[in-house]
């Protein structure tokens, strides 16, 4: 057998387990990137205690709340001007950003409330909550240095969805550390806290006249 031939089936072998160890690496599995996030109830302070001793219980509804679009969306966000937002890579929400801000709204205002059952939307057709917080969110998102961001404007209704003459928009922010999604997901789930004393705040002064209707 001459060297030609032979240096030629040598090579054949190589170049078939090299593709054989390329054929092996395209089929393995691959580590998905994706990772998934969801807000958080924070530890939420107690409230005046003429609140807490009330007798009864009241109902509190908690949505809807409009989120837009380009916010609510499996994507995690990230604001990088006025008009840019960035999807961040392989970042997801585990549910709709919309459940998530009612959800965890409701519980923080559970945890302030001790003395009310707060139901986030949509709540039992049997219940009949005596207030309802609704709204529409502008903003909720971090930005470049990691904070977070809530511009909403809300109002509180009746049992029979008439304004009850309480409402704002609020702009609150929360800071974060920045560095990861993780961290940003926190600071947003703070600055909804935040949201959540300020309208347990609001409710409280709801009281006397509910007592009086009584």
């Amino acid at each position: 057998m001459t060297h030609r031939r032979i240096g030629s089936r040598i090579g054949l072998a190589v170049g078939l387990l090299g593709t054989g160890v390329l054929l092996a690496g395209c089929l393995s599995p691959k580590e998905d990137p994706t990772r998934f996030y969801v807000l958080s109830t924070s530890e939420a302070a107690q409230v005046d205690e003429a609140w807490d001793n009330r007798p009864g219980s009241i109902d509190v509804g908690v949505g809807p709340f409009t989120i837009p679009g380009y916010l609510d969306r499996p994507q995690f966000v990230r604001r990088l001007g006025p008009n840019e937002l960035l999807p961040v890579g392989a970042a997801r929400w585990a549910e709709t950003l919309s459940e998530g801000f009612e959800r965890v709204l409701a519980e923080d205002l559970d945890a302030l409330l001790p003395i009310a059952r707060v139901h986030a939307h949509p709540w039992r057709s049997s219940t009949r909550a005596q207030w309802i917080i609704t709204g529409y969110v502008t903003q909720f998102e971090t930005d470049t240095t990691g904070d977070a961001v809530l511009d909403v404007t809300w109002r509180v209704l009746d049992p029979d969805r008439e304004p009850t003459r309480v409402g704002a928009r609020s702009v609150l922010r929360a800071p974060g550390t920045g560095g990861s999604v993780e961290a940003e997901v926190a600071a947003m789930s703070d600055v909804l806290e935040r949201f959540a004393v300020m309208l347990a705040d609001t409710l409280m002064t709801l009281k006397p006249a509910q007592q009086n209707d009584r």
